[in-house]
């Protein structure tokens, strides 16, 4: 049995959280397949997989020095996964203080203080007919649309106010 290495561990991880998250069975049973594949690479089965991945979890069957050092690695991680998107942070903040910088240089003059918007009167709503009138094109689009998405015959016709003829027209030219 060999442990995760820290980018197996996180994919692991979330992998686990699909298979215990998910609403749909049988995406619980891919996530479940794709742990177990995961897990037998490294040499352990689901559970010892499970244990190994989330060291916060336990069922007591681990002796306290193992929980202690089990939770000792994971705040650790979670520390390190701390640190690091402080950093990410902390770069992206002077990569846009750097190329605002960059855009003043280069003769950008920012406003010195925006416009407060005026307020509008309030929107009332109220039928306004656009006036588009569908074209054969259109109508043509419609149907075709509606028969690849599985709508019967009869049913297209009703929806497009088309006859039944000129959608089975329709449906043998999409064939």
């Amino acid at each position: 049995m060999q442990s995760f290495d820290p980018k197996d561990r996180e994919r692991f991880r979330k992998i686990v959280g699909v298979m215990e998250g998910a609403t749909i069975e049988g995406e619980r049973a891919a996530a479940r397949q794709a742990a177990e594949r995961l897990a037998a690479l490294n040499g352990m089965t689901l559970d010892e997989a499970i244990l190994d991945a989330h060291p916060e979890r336990d069922d007591g069957r681990i002796d306290a020095e193992e929980r202690r050092a089990r939770r000792r690695d994971f705040e650790a991680w979670a520390a390190r996964q701390t640190r690091m998107n402080a950093a990410y942070e902390r770069a992206e903040k002077e990569r846009f203080e750097e190329a605002k910088r960059e855009a003043v240089r280069r003769g950008y003059r920012p406003e010195e203080e925006p416009r407060p918007r005026r307020a509008r009167a309030a929107y009332r709503a109220r039928y306004a007919p656009s006036g588009y009138k569908p074209t054969a094109e259109d109508r043509f689009r419609l149907i075709a649309g509606l028969l690849r998405d599985g709508v019967s015959l009869r049913r297209a016709a009703d929806l497009a106010d088309a006859p039944a003829n000129e959608v089975a027209r329709i449906w043998l030219l999409i064939r």
